[in-house]
């Protein structure tokens, strides 16, 4: 008996100091940032296509004590007596189709489509929407990326791992490990096969195993099956079956493909043939 209360005493003093150390740490915790005060802000913004519906901003402003200041944004959309057709969401775009009011919206992980009674109609789980033309929607789903229209009709297969916009209207894609070039509406100006596409100056290069393409910034294909692309100053220098020629930062053929060498002396272009050294331009 004795011997329990002598350790039931030795607990509760351990217990006591444990407590007292505890608190003592978060009283002088000099590592711990609160938020000092908070400023909130709510605005109304309208969409430029619509007057039926407007947007509600909430900006909250939040002022740490380590001296750090954060904003946090929220989103209403609200009907035109007032009324709150979606709640705190991001990401907001309305689409106007057929007289019909769409709204894209981001609420929680996913993306939806939401009707002008406020139902989410979308059929698949979005991780990303972004409207990128008239009815047009690069998307996102299962880490996959595609074009569809406000309708979910897809446009583009929604099956590439990439997708990035480089020039109006062109998209570079990966699909499987391999590069090729598509527009909005699916025309594809090269299919995925290409190991490498970079940009160079307004052109682009493709690279297939140890032949490469040359494009316009459009997508057109200039030349194919070269040996090699590179540039010398302002200018690009392509060569095929051993022999070269010249062309502009556009695109535009300045030679002929026949030259042995070329090269740019004092922003001078010559080129080499019949064993001398000529100026081209």
């Amino acid at each position: 008996m004795k011997k329990s209360i002598i350790l039931l005493a030795f607990c509760l003093i351990i217990s006591t100091n444990f407590a007292q150390a505890h608190h003592y740490h978060h009283s002088h915790c000099s590592s711990c940032v609160y938020v000092v005060r908070s400023e909130n802000i709510q605005q109304e913004q309208t969409f430029k296509d619509c007057k039926k519906h407007s947007l509600l901003v909430d900006v909250r402003t939040n002022y740490y004590s380590n001296g750090s200041v954060r904003t946090f944004y929220s989103y209403d959309v609200l009907n035109e007596d007032g009324t709150i057709l979606i709640s705190n969401c991001s990401d907001v775009v309305h689409i106007l189709k057929d007289k019909k009011h769409y709204f894209l919206a981001k609420k929680g992980k996913y993306y939806s489509i939401i009707d002008e009674k406020g139902n989410n109609i979308a059929k698949r789980k979005y991780l990303k929407m972004k409207e990128i033309s008239s009815d047009k929607i690069l998307v996102n789903v299962d880490k996959k990326f595609g074009i569809i229209d406000i309708n979910e009709n897809v446009v583009v297969p929604i099956k590439y791992k990439e997708f990035n916009q480089i020039s109006q209207n062109l998209y570079l894609t990966k699909l499987n490990g391999y590069w090729g070039l598509l527009d909005e509406n699916n025309n594809i100006f090269l299919k995925n096969e290409y190991d490498k596409i970079k940009p160079l100056y307004d052109t682009y290069i493709a690279k297939k195993e140890d032949k490469y393409t040359f494009l316009d910034i459009n997508g057109k294909i200039i030349l194919s099956d070269l040996d090699k692309i590179k540039k010398l100053g302002e200018y690009i220098i392509v060569k095929k079956d051993k022999k070269y020629g010249v062309f502009d930062y556009q695109g535009n053929q300045l030679s002929e493909i026949k030259y042995q060498k070329i090269k740019l002396e004092r922003n001078n272009l010559k080129v080499y043939e019949n064993k001398k050294w000529n100026d081209l331009l």
